[in-house]
């Protein structure tokens, strides 16, 4: 096969932009596939599509399945863009995978041919020979895109990719990147959903609005259907408002909020977890302690609940936090009233459930679900990647960022167990159906949002109920540093503790020791040059004071 030729305007040295203007990229800049994928300035953009469409387009008549390319900088400003690959399942790319991405994104211009030619050498006989008979028919790259100005001239360098190898192209248009995984998997498995929007709604909404039919609230609920979504000015509104036409309003009544801003400006899940301040166009006095509201982020994979601290407070702009590890504890409950009545009936069963967690999660949380739920809890390096496989090791698996990015994974031996068994036993029935309406590929605000409040209405839960029956928060804050090379900053022990630079642990310990019930840990982004600082402590005072120390921790190292 003759090597293929790359279009001028998606090379390092003629990188086109979608304001026509050409951004070369020098070769001594190295780029790595990152938590989330390549994620940079929409400029730098077009030659890195296009080389990871040609990617998927490879991966995809490798294994003779659709790939999907997701367009999306999630929570980033508007100005920047990002691309992610998407496997058969529905799951991340896998990690030799993102290997072999990186090597042909770092690629020279002049070097390109003979990389594509290598990654090609790695597949097996078996597929270049089903490749070369031509039984690839399966085979097609799958991209979607979020609401950012510069996605339609990436998707073009998306096309452009993968037509190198003649393999067939599907522009699924303006979508969450959930509903991008959702569709993927759809293609693969067209016993799991029809691959269009409509098919995902259909599928999530029906689970939903039957799991709804069967949960009775219990005497004396103090449960409101009444929720306020942020929708970071992104693509979670339109796609929102479409899946809503298949929810009735005497289910559940959503208003929106933020749907034709500036994206992700002073909104979104993002900025309402980092500065604990009411998004725009959300003010206290309207959703004070009464209020629910919900924050999705800029591609709607994260979802976090909030409220007002009301008037008596004083405080007009900050925000009660529900985030990622108080929804991963609900779904637990839950799920484990379900389970162990299944256990009890089913003696010849014995399901596992977990829940994962990374070093984010707030120490309170950790505690109750180990001291209260007694349930195990696994800690991991931050990353989807990380989070979903240790997941997939329990029947049950629950994993949530305290970011408000997470899912429920189910085994084989769950549906086995569940999914196929007679549904007149309700709490199988119940779980058959709560699994349904989760979006197992990857963290889904649609879908987390779906099953958060089925689990409160079948407690009978106002937001204070599910504030004050679980665990208190401990204090915490997050901080976003500058800095010119993160790669000097290596981690060990999940991410909890700081190998390099020499001597900077020490430090973090020290500051640490000074402040009661304390933790904190410092950690390079996988995807900016900024190191993030996490700390925890008694009080809201000493959690600043040890938060604004480590930042001078790591200033000290940027100016050294």
């Amino acid at each position: 096969m003759a090597d293929p030729v790359f279009p001028h305007q998606f090379s390092r040295a003629g990188n086109t932009t979608h304001t026509g203007e050409v951004f070369s990229i020098p070769q001594e800049e190295q780029l790595a596939y990152g938590t989330a994928g390549f994620r940079f300035r929409a400029e730098k953009l077009p030659f890195i599509v296009f080389r990871c469409a040609y990617v998927a387009s490879l991966r995809a008549r490798q294994l003779d399945s659709a790939i999907g390319v997701m367009i999306t900088a999630s929570h980033n400003p508007a100005a920047d863009n990002g691309v992610k690959l998407v496997d058969p399942s529905g799951d991340m790319l896998s990690q030799q995978w993102e290997k072999y991405a990186t090597e042909i994104v770092n690629a020279t211009d002049e070097d390109l041919p003979s990389a594509v030619r290598a990654l090609e050498k790695q597949m097996s006989q078996v597929e270049k020979s089903r490749i070369s008979s031509g039984q690839t028919k399966n085979a097609r790259v799958v991209c979607g895109m979020d609401t950012r100005i510069s996605g339609p001239h990436l998707m073009s360098a998306a096309r452009a990719g993968s037509a190198l190898f003649n393999v067939q192209f599907v522009d699924v248009g303006i979508v969450t990147t959930p509903m991008l995984h959702y569709t993927v998997k759809s293609f693969n498995e067209p016993e799991f959903a029809e691959p269009t929007n409509q098919g995902y709604y259909r599928a999530i909404s029906s689970a939903f609005r039957e799991l709804y039919g069967i949960t009775q609230e219990p005497e004396g609920s103090r449960y409101q259907p009444h929720v306020i979504v942020d929708c970071a000015n992104g693509v979670g509104a339109p796609r929102l408002r479409e899946f809503l036409e298949h929810i009735p309003r005497d289910m559940l009544e959503i208003e929106l909020r933020n749907e034709r801003g500036e994206l992700n400006h002073d909104c979104g899940a993002d900025f309402v977890k980092i500065s604990q301040k009411m998004p725009t166009e959300f003010r206290n006095s309207e959703e004070g302690k009464e209020g629910k509201c919900v924050s999705f982020d800029g591609d709607a994979d994260r979802i976090l609940y909030f409220r007002g601290k009301g008037a008596e407070s004083g405080d007009s702009e900050s925000v009660e936090l529900f985030d990622g590890d108080r929804i991963a504890v609900l779904f637990a409950m839950y799920l484990k009233e379900q389970l162990d009545e299944f256990a009890a009936i089913k003696t010849n069963y014995r399901l596992t459930m977990g829940i994962i967690q990374t070093a984010y999660a707030n120490g309170a949380s950790t505690r109750f679900i180990r001291d209260s739920l007694k349930i195990e809890t696994v800690i991991v390096p931050t990353g989807v990647k990380h989070l979903h496989e240790a997941a997939s090791e329990f029947d049950v698996g629950i994993y949530f960022e305290a970011n408000g990015h997470g899912t429920v994974v189910f085994s084989e031996q769950f549906n086995s167990a569940i999914r196929r068994a007679p549904s007149s036993i309700m709490c199988i029935r119940r779980l058959a159906l709560f699994s349904r309406v989760i979006n197992e590929t990857v963290g889904d605000a649609f879908a987390d949002l779906m099953a958060i409040e089925m689990c409160l209405r079948h407690f009978g839960w106002s937001m204070d109920d599910w504030n004050q029956k679980l665990y208190s928060d401990v204090p915490n804050i997050q901080i976003k540093v500058p800095v010119d090379d993160r790669s000097i900053f290596k981690t060990t022990n999940a991410e909890q503790t700081l190998l390099k630079p020499d001597g900077i642990q020490k430090r973090i310990d020290e500051d640490v020791a000074k402040f009661k019930s304390s933790r904190a840990f410092i950690r390079p982004s996988g995807t900016e040059n900024i190191v993030r600082i996490y700390a925890e402590a008694d009080t809201v005072e000493n959690t600043l004071l040890l938060g604004k120390s480590l930042e001078q921790v790591v200033l000290s190292i940027r100016s050294a």
